[in-house]
């Protein structure tokens, strides 16, 4: 069996279920999100060399996962106003994320030390670990966020496979071209909004979204391309036939979760009627 042939069947397979379970078993579809981030964090340890490191990182990971959201909330209850912490704190998130772009596209092919792939690993997997607790309020949020990533990640696939010849970012992702990313951006806006037109939704909006899901997932893509990079490796694991591991397959969604997250509270907190999204 093809390389190929491998990915589309055991994605298909993974999203599937994936789907399954968060629809139709809440609490069993939670406890599986939750178990496939502990096989993603179990996956970055692959990233830090040093023994020692890893179990400072697991430590410190941890401890801001924990802490951070019930200091917040006490914080609230200290003030006994509404102040939106969440919002101020996933603006944060998205920020990080942006002067993250910024630092890959940048990136001169320095070794990084265990020290700044540890800081790193904190500010992709802190902002979604706590996103997972507003996308999964939902089973149609995290189902909408994996449909589109990977429905952009496919026509990146295919369109850098047939088209492909300007390397956009050859010292970190050889195999990422400009035509892949705009074959992406032009057909997972049209996927997208179509089936949001079939359904009876507002196709604009899912035209926008389309196009914002593919750029942030192109960041998260490129982002673990650098890590592993870096650490020598060129799958994050080998459970998952023709990817890899999940941080391979997912890397796209790990990035769009806190943009899902911030979004999804600025709405919510402006009474914006949201019911295209969660009907």
């Amino acid at each position: 069996m093809s390389e190929l042939n491998k990915r589309l069947i055991s994605a298909t397979l993974l999203i599937t279920l994936f789907s399954f379970l968060i629809y139709d078993a809440s609490y069993i579809g939670v406890a599986a999100a939750d178990l496939v981030f502990i096989i993603i964090l179990w996956e970055f340890l692959s990233l830090i060399a040093n023994k020692r490191n890893r179990i400072i990182f697991l430590i410190v990971f941890t401890l801001i996962s924990l802490i951070l959201p019930i200091a917040l909330m006490q914080l609230n209850a200290f003030l006994d106003q509404d102040y939106n912490f969440p919002i101020y704190v996933f603006s944060l998130y998205c920020i990080t994320w942006c002067l993250i772009a910024i630092w890959v596209f940048r990136y001169d092919s320095l070794k990084l030390s265990d020290t700044r792939v540890s800081i790193l690993g904190s500010l992709i997997l802190i902002p979604a670990f706590h996103s997972l607790f507003i996308v999964l309020s939902n089973p149609l949020y995290p189902l909408i966020i994996v449909a589109t990533v990977s429905i952009a990640d496919t026509t990146a696939y295919f369109g850098g496979k047939l088209l492909g010849k300007t390397k956009i970012l050859p010292k970190v992702s050889p195999g990422k071209t400009l035509e892949g990313l705009v074959s992406a951006l032009l057909a997972t806006p049209l996927i997208v909004s179509t089936f949001a037109y079939i359904y009876g939704l507002n196709f604009l909006e899912f035209i926008f979204f389309g196009v914002v899901v593919t750029l942030i997932s192109f960041i998260g893509d490129i982002t673990f391309s650098l890590l592993k990079r870096n650490s020598g490796i060129k799958e994050s694991s080998n459970l998952i036939p023709g990817h890899g591991g999940f941080i391979d397959l997912l890397d796209g969604v790990i990035a769009v979760l806190p943009f899902f997250a911030f979004s999804t509270l600025l709405v919510l907190n402006s009474n914006y009627d949201f019911s295209w999204v969660i009907r």
